[in-house]
């Protein structure tokens, strides 16, 4: 080698290094509240007993949702024995165990739908499916004992890449516990787990009143349905914390179909497991995997659905279009976003296929799987459009006419307006180009104006590799790969932009950025690579151990803390839900007002607004003259008590009370109207300086 040779590479290393550096001090520069907090946060992991009676709950839960995960696997199983190709020397066992469990999932989903259609929410039906699907893991088994004699001799794994393994394994142990612990989060309380809850009070899949969110398609959802029946057999804590198991199970399957994709593709074991961390740390998987969120589980569907797509580009077998439309229904059957995805597979599908000399047929045959994936998801879109006149409903009612109680044209639009203040657009249109900055260095959660979530620094500075990646056209499917990405990413950026709805695509950039970090020709540069993705991903870990802290689940866990200890420390409001729950009567009625519209700790029966949640008292404020008139009103709300968050519900400037339109004095006055409803002392049951609980009767 010659020296000017050495110098370059040496010169190379170090621009990769500052690259690196820059990055990360800019993240970390953003984390004042979590990651630069964390000696802080520590602190909240002890604070009394370790070990209780709970600790039963936590184990049962999570023997429910092994047994939900063999059912899968089961299922799956049994469907892949029609679907057999023939393997390829490279092809990867686990990647091929994660598509059986992820068949399985999908197909187990579609049956649950039925069964809450037909009123079949009950204990029993747990069990038989659980039964049935274990039944069914016999040809999965001898699958996985053939599986053992053809594997390779894997390779050895040094020092460094055991430090990377670890910091994986670490990672998915924080979620792990974190999914066990009592649900927190707002969309969980608000519809994931809420609904469930309800679905198995009413034994179905009916819509919930007052719940826009029932008319969702909520495919992920009914393996909570499952695990709350088959955990609740011992207690609903278990059933929750079943619940919880089963929507973390998805992140190592993503994992696994992550690593062996990328295997497949010859990377190595070394940049293979750094592709896996790259998923692993970002925070907002850790977020969404640990909270009862079904994102990991799309992501999931539509890693595996564009892995079937390009075996299919390898010598066009239809079985592979089978798998790409299984998968692909699973994810429609989670969120309509769906649709972007599928609008970059169709595009690359075109792409691909022009050059061919049946290109005509080729398309044909994709088009009619995108078709298929349809047809598996359109149960649930059937059932809202039957219920609402909308297949789209709640969404773009202007667009296409639709109406259920607490639902309309007005609101549909509001929420539109709402989501599309993501990534903060709506103050300055130059953050569409500079998005890729923000979101990765800057992004905050519980900001909307900062995409409501952490990504991570690693994907920006892996863009430069992937992009020598493409350039060297070291691998045609590090192109397609990107390719889909990219157009995903479009979708996004002009769409809600919340981090969360980008993980369909951050498998896809891991195998891809660690392809081409593999494919380098630079050794002393390659490394330079792998060390800077490996602490860039560090990192993230290290953020979403500040969030693990700052939730403080172990206690809860491991039975050292009762459940309800430890939701009045996460949720400020649980109070007044605990004593609704023990003071009033079984039959008693609330009237939530800015509560987040969480009633999955509220055992009395709620009535609510959907996401404008004081939408009902401000048109109540503004119909009426004086206090009675205003009390006569909200008594034919029909609920006994009213529990509203009014700290900014009173403050002027934020209040959604004024109206812009008005005179200023009569805005003031109807805000006074309000506060002699909401903060009656002589009806006052319980209060402080930001929730008030009053009695209507």
């Amino acid at each position: 080698m010659s020296k000017a040779n050495s110098n370059s590479k040496g010169g190379n290393a170090v621009i990769v290094a500052i690259w690196a550096a820059v990055l990360l001090v800019v993240f970390v520069s953003f984390r004042s509240t979590d990651l630069l907090s964390l000696p802080r946060l520590l602190g909240n992991l002890g604070g009394g007993a370790l070990f209780g009676a709970g600790l039963i709950d936590s184990l049962v839960g999570a023997i429910a949702a092994s047994c939900i995960l063999a059912a899968w696997f089961g299922l799956g199983s049994v469907v892949s024995l029609f679907l057999t190709i023939e393997r390829r020397e490279a092809d990867s066992h686990v990647l091929e165990l994660a598509r059986t469990v992820a068949i399985g999932s999908v197909l187990w989903s579609i049956i649950w739908f039925f069964l809450g259609i037909s009123g079949g929410f009950a204990a029993w039906t747990a069990i038989s499916a659980t039964v049935v699907g274990i039944i069914c893991c016999v040809p999965g088994i001898k699958r996985l004992r053939a599986a053992r004699g053809e594997s390779r001799i894997p390779e050895a794994v040094a020092g460094v890449d055991r430090i990377v393994a670890g910091i994986i394994a670490f990672a998915l142990l924080l979620t792990f516990v974190a999914a066990l612990a009592p649900p927190t989060a707002k969309d969980t309380l608000l519809y994931h787990f809420a609904l469930p809850k309800a679905f198995i009070a009413q034994h179905s899949n009916a819509f919930v009143e007052g719940n826009i969110a029932s008319y969702l398609a909520l495919g992920g959802e009914m393996h909570f349905v499952w695990a709350m029946l088959l955990g609740g057999l011992y207690s609903v804590r278990a059933g929750e914390a079943a619940a919880g198991t089963v929507a973390f199970l998805y992140l190592p399957l993503l994992l696994a179909v992550v690593f062996g994709w990328a295997r497949e593709l010859g990377v190595s074991r070394r940049w293979s497991l750094v592709a896996v961390l790259l998923v692993a740390a970002i925070p907002t998987v850790f977020h969404s995997a640990s909270s009862g969120y079904t994102d990991v589980a799309l992501a999931l569907y539509a890693t595996l659905a564009a892995y079937s797509l390009l075996r299919w580009f390898d010598g066009y077998c239809a079985k592979y279009l089978v798998y790409l439309a299984i998968f692909l229904g699973g994810a429609l059957a989670i969120k309509l976003t769906t649709l972007f995805f599928i609008a970059g597979l169709l595009l690359i599908v075109l792409l691909r296929v022009r050059n061919e000399t049946s290109a005509g047929k080729l398309a044909g045959t994709a088009i009619l799987a995108f078709v298929f994936a349809g047809v598996l998801a359109s149960p649930w879109y059937l059932r809202t459009w039957t219920a609402t006149g909308s297949p789209l409903f709640p969404f773009y009612l202007s667009v296409w006419k639709g109406a259920a109680p607490g639902w309309d044209v007005e609101r549909s639009n509001l929420f539109q307006a709402m989501n599309a203040q993501y990534g903060g657009v709506d103050l300055a249109p130059g953050n569409y180009l500079l998005a890729p900055l923000r979101l990765s260095l800057a992004a905050q959660p519980e900001d909307a104006n900062l995409y409501d979530g952490v990504l991570g620094a690693a994907f920006l500075l892996g863009i430069p590799l992937l992009w020598f990646g493409i350039r060297r056209k070291a691998d045609p499917a590090i192109t397609t790969l990107a390719a889909i990405a990219g157009i995903y990413f479009l979708f996004w950026l002009f769409s809600s932009e919340q981090i969360r709805y980008l993980l369909p695509i951050v498998p896809l950039l891991a195998i891809a950025i660690a392809a081409s970090g593999n494919r380098s020709e630079e050794t002393g540069t390659q490394r330079a690579w792998y060390y800077a993705l490996a602490f860039a991903s560090f990192l993230g870990v290290a953020t979403s151990f500040a969030w693990f802290s700052m939730r403080s689940p172990l206690r809860v866990v491991l039975g050292g803390e009762t459940r309800d200890a430890y939701l009045a420390k996460q949720l400020d409001y649980y109070g007044y839900y605990a004593w609704l729950n023990a003071e009033t009567r079984p039959d008693a009625k609330v009237w939530l007002i800015n509560m987040r519209r969480d009633t999955y700790d509220l055992d009395r029966a709620a009535t609510s607004d959907y996401l404008f949640e004081d939408w009902t008292l401000r048109q109540l404020v503004w119909q009426s003259k004086d206090i009675n008139e205003l009390r006569a009103a909200a008594r034919k709300v029909g609920a006994n008590y009213i529990l509203a968050r009014h700290d900014f519900l009173f403050d002027y400037d934020r209040s959604t009370l004024v109206d812009d339109k008005r005179p200023r004095p009569e805005n003031a006055g109807k805000l006074q109207l309000a506060k002699e409803l909401l903060l009656d002392p002589e009806r006052t049951v319980k209060k402080d300086d930001k929730f008030s609980l009053m009695a209507l009767d």
